[in-house]
């Protein structure tokens, strides 16, 4: 009988061991309790939102380590980095996935879906320089919804509160606004024959400015005289290209030759030349002297002064010469005989 009962004990003993042992294994599990080596950094934020103590830290969705500690810290800017930072986070993460997490590596709040847990996630980031074991990163906090509530219930508060101060304003408006629609229809259904030639003439006008655009493309654009046109004047710029450059050539040998005259010319020449342009002045002043004169005397023979202009202008000396050369051809023996 002590025997049976030494049995019973023994096999409530080992049964509570065991259940001891699944409870202490299932608090590792559920908690994440692991005995790898870790290195702690530190990650400072504004507001790190209902974070706690104890939250995971994941990368790519696997747990690697645990927050430790949140401390609320003062306003005064950080005496190390030199930054304002309201609470830090001490972090844990396992020594396995340090070589993954760089110095451009994000870490940031969030959680697993959309009423989940926050848990702090870490962006690995890339390059070659992992992150020094102690280091402080600046983390980003998570979508103030709270406060965006908040604002939003403000913001329609005042709404309200605008609305109800101002219902005799807003009455008139609405009454104003519905007296200009009824005005509108009204003026709509009396001038509904003018609003139809005026969207008909509108259309009429589109279709009139369309075929005018095309026509002016089919005569100005497309036409064969733009054609051609064309055509000439790539001819005229394919000769200019054909014949510019010899032009170009001969200029150059015409302003060399002109070059070497005036390089030959000496001082000697240059006075001749000189003394020969004065005598050419001299000579066309002389002839506008005489031109002059010839002037003066055609103007008095045409005004009838002096001999030759009586005989020219005068009729009577005319008719009396003429007179003299009849008489004479009829008694030619006067040029002999003098009385």
């Amino acid at each position: 009988m002590a025997a049976s009962a030494r049995s019973i004990e023994v096999k409530v003993g080992v049964l509570i061991l065991v259940g001891v042992a699944l409870l202490a294994g299932l608090i590792l599990v559920m908690g994440g309790i692991t005995f790898q080596r870790k290195f702690q950094l530190f990650v400072d934020f504004e507001n790190p939102g209902g974070i706690q103590p104890g939250a995971p830290v994941k990368m790519a969705g696997v747990r690697v380590g645990t927050i430790e500690a949140l401390e609320f810290r003062a306003s005064t800017p950080d005496p190390l980095t030199g930054r304002r930072t309201l609470v830090r986070a001490r972090i844990a993460v396992e020594e396995r996935y340090h070589r993954e997490i760089h110095r451009n590596s994000e870490f940031y709040v969030t959680t697993q879906g959309v009423l989940g847990e926050q848990f702090l996630a870490i962006d690995p980031g890339t390059g070659s320089d992992q992150i020094a074991a102690g280091s402080t990163v600046v983390g980003l906090g998570p979508p103030r919804i709270d406060l965006f509530v908040a604002r939003a219930y403000t913001l329609l508060d005042e709404a309200v509160a605008g609305v109800a101060n101002n219902r005799d304003q807003i009455r008139t408006i609405v009454r104003d606004l519905a007296g200009v629609l009824h005005h509108t229809n009204e003026l709509m259904a009396r001038n509904t024959t003018r609003v139809d030639r005026l969207l008909d003439n509108t259309d009429q006008l589109i279709r009139d400015s369309s075929g005018l655009v095309n026509g002016a493309r089919a005569r100005y654009v497309d036409g064969a005289e733009v054609r051609r046109i064309l055509a000439r004047t790539e001819s005229v710029l394919a000769t200019l290209d054909r014949e510019v450059p010899p032009l170009s050539r001969d200029a150059r040998s015409l302003m060399a030759n002109a070059n070497r005259i005036a390089n030959g010319v000496g001082d000697q020449q240059i006075q001749d030349v000189q003394h020969s342009l004065h005598d050419l002045r001299s000579i066309a002043a002389r002839g506008d002297a005489i031109a002059t004169d010839a002037q003066r005397i055609t103007q008095h023979v045409r005004q009838g002064r002096g001999t030759i202009g009586s005989l020219m202008m005068d009729e009577e000396v005319y008719d009396d010469l003429q007179e003299l050369v009849r008489d004479l051809k009829h008694n030619p023996w006067k040029f002999f005989w003098r009385e």
